[in-house]
């Protein structure tokens, strides 16, 4: 790697340094004012707080789906792979790629039965880094062995593909979409997931997150260590066109790609599963209270015609 970063477009470690500051100043500031001003902090502490006491009131385990289970072992054999391949090129800073990182991420995701949707967020609205590995081709200098890329296309789709499998199949992390499927809500019902305007404040700052990551590990790791970390270091192959910006366009990139792949879909999910599924309650409830009223009416005429005969009876008799 090291007669990459010496032969490929680069800046002095010096400019870097002054970049990555400022790049981490200004993600770092956005992510502090807006933890800072959330209207709803403390309604999801105290929503926590309640959960917690109807767990332990109710406890429930949750048990592994067989999709599950197959996407755990494909993501733990692929990880394994990958960490020895990158101790065997003699590169191990590689693992901090954030594919690596969101790889383990993903497994404790699956992993943990009490993982919840503030975690599976975390790793779903940055699904936008592991798409970049797909579309940016790998170079074929990359691998050293011809079953590599098989390797490297499926880690990185079985990436692309888990979140998807939870939002439309399992819903272990959507109580609210009311599916069978899903867990009781006291378990990880989040209050940042009721609205649009609520899971658009969460997407960015898990982007301001992965902003900082890129700044302040990859970044300042690769000037320590001399090594390019997801393009941090070095311009990638067919950026001349954005000269010295090329961190700043990929800063772009991510954030469209992230409102492709995450923000878009998760809104269009949303619309017409949790749509269709309040709807269905609405409209059942409102049956069920009409046959309700259709047989109160029926029962209260029979009542006031029996009434009535006994009534006129008593009349005739007098």
């Amino acid at each position: 790697m090291s007669s990459f970063v010496d032969t490929c477009f680069k800046l002095s470690e010096g400019h870097d340094f002054v970049v990555f500051t400022f790049h981490s100043i200004i993600w770092g500031t956005l992510l502090h004012l807006m933890n800072r001003s959330d209207p709803i902090k403390l309604q999801q502490q105290e929503q926590q707080n309640n959960n917690n006491k109807k767990s332990k009131s109710n406890p429930h385990t949750y048990k592994l789906k067989p999709f599950e289970i197959l996407f755990l072992g494909i993501m733990v054999t692929v990880t394994l792979i990958n960490i020895v391949l990158r101790f065997v090129k003699g590169v191990p800073i590689w693992l901090l790629q954030p594919c690596h990182v969101l790889s383990a991420l993903l497994i404790y995701i699956i992993s943990n039965k009490k993982s919840d949707s503030n975690i599976f967020y975390l790793y779903f609205y940055n699904l936008w880094m592991p798409l970049v590995g797909v579309l940016a081709v790998p170079d074929d200098s990359w691998f050293y062995y011809s079953w590599e890329p098989m390797v490297f296309y499926l880690h990185h789709y079985t990436m692309l593909i888990i979140p998807f499998y939870y939002m439309l199949f399992n819903h272990r992390f959507h109580a609210h979409f009311k599916s069978s499927t899903s867990l009781p809500i006291e378990h990880y019902g989040n209050i940042r997931l009721s609205s649009l305007k609520n899971r658009l404040r969460l997407f960015i700052q898990v982007f301001t997150i992965g902003m900082l990551y890129h700044s302040l590990v990859l970044g300042y790791g690769g000037i320590l260590l001399n090594e390019d970390l997801n393009s941090m270091k070095c311009r990638f192959a067919g950026g001349e066109m954005f000269g010295i910006y090329w961190r700043e366009f990929l800063t772009i990139g991510g954030w469209i790609l992230g409102w492709l792949v995450a923000v878009l879909p998760d809104t269009l999910i949303h619309y017409f599963l949790y749509s269709k599924n309040t709807s269905t309650t609405t409209t059942t409830t409102t049956t069920t209270t009409t046959k309700k009223n259709s047989i109160l009416s029926i029962l209260s005429d029979g009542f006031n015609f029996i009434q009535s005969r006994i009534n006129l009876e008593i009349k005739k008799n007098n």
